[in-house]
C-alpha cells in the first residue's frame, strides 16, 4: 500500500518536471518582457572659467538609469550652487522629451569632477545633448571631440554663456573643438577660438554633435473655421477699443508736458498704432491671429499714451508721483481678473481640444494680468525713479491683457463643442506633467535671478536687484497659484497659469542677444521651427495638434524683420505650449515596458506554441504513468 502512494507521488512529481522542463521556451518571450532595469554612462567636456580669468574643460560622467523616479543627482568635489543644479533638471527634462520618453520613468547621475563652488547653467547644453545620446543608443564617444558649453532653456535652446575667451583658449589647449551658442557669436570672446560651432538648440546639436544626417519635417495644420471666426471678432473689438482711445487723446493730449523727448515718444506710439490698425485690417481675412495680434498691439500702445497722459496729470508734470493711483489702478485690475477666473472655472470641464487650449490660453492671460500688476506693484513701492512712462506701459499692459483673456475666453465657449474630442484623462496628466516641469523651469529662473543678484549687489546696483527680487516673488507666486488650482482639480485654470509662469521663466532662462546679426537671428529661427515642426507631428498623428499654436509660429514669421526679440520669444512659446500637451501625452500612456506580458500576434507561432504545450503535458502524464504502473506492479509482487 505504501509502495502504491509512493509511486503516485513520484508520478505526479515526475509529470510536472517534464511539463515545466519542455514549457520554459514558452516562458522566455515574457522574461525577456518583464525588464530587469538598465544603466548607460558616457562622459562629456564642460568648459568653465576658475576664478576670475582662468579656463579650464572638465570632465563629467553622466549616467542614464532605468527604470527610475524622475531624479537627478548632481554631484561634485566641492560645492554644486542651485543655479547648476536646476539647469541641468531642465537639461534632463528635454532630453527626454525630444527623445519621445517619460522622464519620470528614468534617472540620471552627474558626476562634476571639478573641487571648489560650481554655479551658473552654462554646463547643461552639453548634459542635454549627453542624455540624448545615451536616451536613444548614439555612439556618444562623438561628445568627446567637443566641449560644449550652452544654458539649455525649456524648448531646447542653447542660450547666452559668460567667459567664452576663457572656454575657447581652454578648449584650444586641449586640442578640441568648442561647440557655443549662436548668440555669442559676436561677443569678442569668439576670436579666441581655433576650433568652434556655434549652435542654435538641441535639433542643430544632435546633427553637428553626432552627426546625424539632417532632416526636414514640413507639418502644415488647416485652418479652423471657429478659431478664425473668433480672431476677427477679437481684431474688431480691440481696433473699435483704439479708436474711441485715440478720440480721448486727441483731446487730452494738449495737456502732456512741453517735453521734447516725451512728445517725440509719444507721437512715436500714436503712428505705431494707426500703423498696427492698417496691418490688422490688411491681415483680417487670410491670417486672422495676425490680425488680432496687430490689433492687440494697437490697443496696448494706444492705453499706453493714454496712462501717460493721465499720469502727468494727476502727478502735476511730475513733480510728485501717483503712487496711490497706480496701486488703486492695479488692484482694480487684479479683482477683475480674479473675478473672470472664478467665472471660467466653471466652464472648465469641456471636452474638446480646441475648447481646452482656448480655455488655457484666457487663464494664461488672467494670470499675466495679475502676475504684471503685482509686480508693477512692487516696482512703485520698493523702487524709487521708476518712471511716469514705464509706469503708464505697465498699467497698460494689464489693462490689455485683461481684455485680450475675456477675448479669448469667448472663443472658447464658442468653440467647446468642436472636435477633435479628449479625455478627462489627458487633460489631468497634462495638468499634473506641466506642474513638474514648470517647477523645474521656475526653480531654474530664480536660481539664476539669485545669482544675477548677488553680481549687481557686489557692483552697488540695487535697483536692479531689487526689480529681479520683485520677478522673483511673482514668480514663485505662479507657481503657488497654479498648484491651489491643481489640488482643487481646476486642470484646465492650473495647465494655462503653469504656460504663464513657463512663458515669463523665459525672460530669465532664456536672453537672446545679437538679435540685429540676421545670421543668429536666421539660426534661432530656424531651429525653433525645426522644433516646433517635429513635436506638432508627433502630437498630429495622435490627432491632438490645432491650429492655435501655429498661428503663433505664422505670426511670429510676419514680425521677424521688425522685432526679431519678440518674434523669437513668441516662437520659444509655441514650441512649449506644444511640448506641455506632449509631455501629457507620454504621461498619459506610460514609459514603462515591464509590466507589460508577452502576447504573440503570429498566428503560425501560435498555433506551434498550443501543439508545443499539447505535446509537453501529454509527455508528462505519459512519463507519470509508466511510474505508477511500475509502483502498482512492484506492490502486487
Amino acid at each position: 500500500m505504501n509502495l502504491k502512494k509512493e509511486g503516485k507521488m513520484l508520478g505526479i512529481i515526475v509529470m510536472l518536471l517534464v511539463s515545466l522542463f519542455l514549457l520554459s521556451p514558452l516562458a522566455s518571450p515574457v522574461a525577456k518582457a518583464s525588464q530587469s532595469g538598465w544603466s548607460r554612462s558616457t562622459w562629456v567636456y564642460l568648459p568653465a572659467v576658475i576664478g576670475t580669468n582662468k579656463g579650464a574643460v572638465i570632465n563629467t560622467t553622466i549616467i542614464l538609469s532605468y527604470p527610475g523616479s524622475g531624479e537627478v543627482t548632481v554631484t561634485s568635489n566641492g560645492t554644486v550652487q542651485p543655479s547648476t543644479i536646476y539647469s541641468m533638471k531642465m537639461a534632463f527634462i528635454v532630453a527626454m522629451l525630444y527623445s519621445g520618453l517619460n522622464y519620470h520613468d528614468y534617472n540620471l547621475k552627474i558626476s562634476i569632477n571639478a573641487s571648489g563652488t560650481i554655479s551658473g547653467p552654462s554646463g547643461s547644453f552639453g548634459v542635454m545633448l549627453a542624455t540624448y545620446g545615451l536616451a536613444n543608443g548614439l555612439n556618444t564617444t562623438a561628445l568627446h571631440k567637443f566641449t560644449i558649453t550652452g544654458a539649455v532653456s525649456p524648448s531646447g535652446l542653447s542660450g547666452p554663456i559668460g567667459g567664452l575667451q576663457e572656454k575657447c583658449m581652454a578648449a584650444s589647449k586641449n586640442n578640441l573643438t568648442i561647440a557655443f551658442p549662436i548668440g555669442n557669436l559676436i561677443s569678442s570672446g569668439a576670436g579666441f577660438c581655433k576650433k568652434y560651432a556655434p549652435i542654435p538648440g538641441i535639433i542643430a546639436g544632435i546633427e553637428k554633435i553626432y552627426n546625424s544626417t539632417p532632416y526636414m519635417i514640413n507639418i502644415s495644420i488647416g485652418n479652423n473655421t471657429y478659431f478664425n471666426m473668433n480672431m476677427r471678432k477679437a481684431s474688431l473689438f480691440f481696433i473699435n477699443r483704439t479708436k474711441g482711445i485715440l478720440n480721448i487723446i486727441n483731446r487730452t493730449i494738449a495737456y502732456l508736458p512741453n517735453q521734447t523727448l516725451l512728445k517725440a515718444n509719444v507721437y512715436e506710439l500714436i503712428n505705431n498704432t494707426k500703423n498696427d490698425i492698417y496691418l490688422s485690417y490688411k491681415d483680417l481675412n487670410e491670417t486672422p491671429y495676425a490680425s488680432a495680434s496687430y490689433a492687440f498691439t494697437s490697443y496696448y500702445d494706444a492705453l499706453t499714451v493714454n496712462y501717460t497722459i493721465w499720469l502727468y496729470r494727476i502727478s502735476k508734470n511730475g513733480t510728485t508721483f501717483p503712487t496711490a493711483f497706480i496701486i488703486k489702478t492695479a488692484n482694480k485690475i487684479i479683482n477683475k481678473a480674479e473675478d473672470l477666473e472664478s467665472k471660467l472655472i466653471n466652464y472648465s470641464n469641456v471636452d474638446t481640444l480646441y475648447g481646452q487650449e482656448l480655455l488655457s490660453v484666457a487663464f494664461s492671460r488672467i494670470a499675466d494680468t495679475i502676475y504684471n500688476a503685482k509686480y508693477l506693484e512692487s516696482l512703485v513701492k520698493g523702487t524709487s525713479g521708476i518712471s511716469l512712462s514705464l509706469a503708464a506701459q505697465n498699467l497698460a499692459y494689464i489693462n490689455a491683457r485683461l481684455d485680450s483673456a475675456l477675448s479669448w475666453a469667448d472663443a472658447a465657449l464658442s468653440s467647446a463643442s468642436m472636435p477633435p474630442y479628449i479625455t478627462p484623462s489627458l487633460i489631468k496628466t497634462t495638468a499634473l506633467s506641466s506642474s513638474a516641469f514648470t517647477e523645474t523651469a521656475i526653480n531654474y529662473a530664480d536660481s539664476l535671478i539669485e545669482y544675477y543678484i548677488k553680481q549687481f549687489v557686489s557692483i552697488g546696483n540695487v535697483e536692479e536687484a531689487n526689480q529681479l527680487n520683485a520677478m522673483k516673488d511673482n514668480l514663485d507666486f505662479l507657481l503657488t497659484y497654479a498648484n491651489s488650482l491643481l489640488k482643487k482639480g481646476y486642470y484646465t485654470a492650473a495647465i494655462g497659469i503653469y504656460e504663464d509662469a513657463l512663458q515669463n521663466s523665459l525672460n530669465i532662462i532664456f536672453v537672446v542677444i545679437g538679435t540685429s546679426y540676421p545670421v543668429i537671428t536666421n539660426s534661432y529661427t530656424k531651429e525653433l521651427q525645426n522644433e516646433f515642426n517635429l513635436i506638432s507631428s508627433q502630437l498630429a498623428s495622435r490627432g491632438l495638434e490645432s491650429s492655435i499654436d501655429g498661428s503663433y509660429m505664422s505670426y511670429a514669421k510676419q514680425i521677424i524683420k521688425k522685432d526679431p526679440a519678440s518674434a523669437l520669444n513668441i516662437m520659444e512659446i509655441a514650441v512649449i505650449d506644444s511640448l506641455i500637451w506632449y509631455m501629457g501625452v507620454l504621461a498619459l500612456n506610460g514609459g514603462n515596458t515591464s509590466n507589460y506580458v508577452y502576447i504573440s500576434s503570429n498566428p503560425f507561432s501560435i498555433a506551434f506554441e498550443i501543439l508545443y504545450l499539447i505535446i509537453g503535458i501529454s509527455l508528462g502524464i505519459l512519463i507519470a504513468l509508466t511510474f505508477v504502473i511500475r509502483g502498482y506492479r512492484k506492490a502486487g509482487s
